[in-house]
């Protein structure tokens, strides 16, 4: 009975390596294939080409938040000029606050926000502290924060 069962297994796995083997030619024969390799790489551009757009950039403002999400402090910028941001590249900001007043000021949220020549908000990003950060009076925060395009 056992040899049954044994005679019984190995057609099937013989057939799992057959097919196996049969998908491995198939792969070494697409990748061995210049024809198809160039066809990838030309499609490949095209649908880059057709997607990447770029963002000109003239400002960029900082955002604090409370831990309630209230916005307690914002200022605004200049680039010192209009730039072009294209594609994988990345940006670094990096901005600071100085706590004016007698009171401590708690901060748990940041956003910048990069800005058109119309002064219209075209792209956000933010970051977010495990705990709230509390500046002292007359102490100051530097807020670095890298957006990728």
């Amino acid at each position: 009975m056992e040899r049954i069962e044994q005679l019984t297994a190995s057609p099937s796995w013989l057939r799992r390596f057959d097919s196996i083997r049969t998908l491995l030619r198939a792969i070494v024969k697409r990748l061995s294939s210049p024809r198809s390799l160039l066809k990838r790489r030309t499609d490949g551009s095209e649908s880059q080409t057709k997607t990447v757009t770029s963002l000109k950039i003239a400002g960029y403002s900082l955002v604090l938040m409370d831990p309630d999400g209230q916005v307690i402090w914002t200022r605004e910028w200049d680039s010192g000029g209009v730039f072009e941001f294209g594609p994988r590249q990345r940006l670094w900001v990096f901005c600071g606050f100085t706590n004016y007043s007698e009171n401590e000021t708690e901060i748990s949220e940041y956003e910048v926000e990069l800005m058109d020549e119309a002064g219209s908000v075209v792209e956000r990003f933010n970051s977010s502290f495990g705990d709230s950060v509390i500046v002292p009076p007359g102490e100051s925060k530097h807020f670095p924060a890298e957006w990728r395009m």
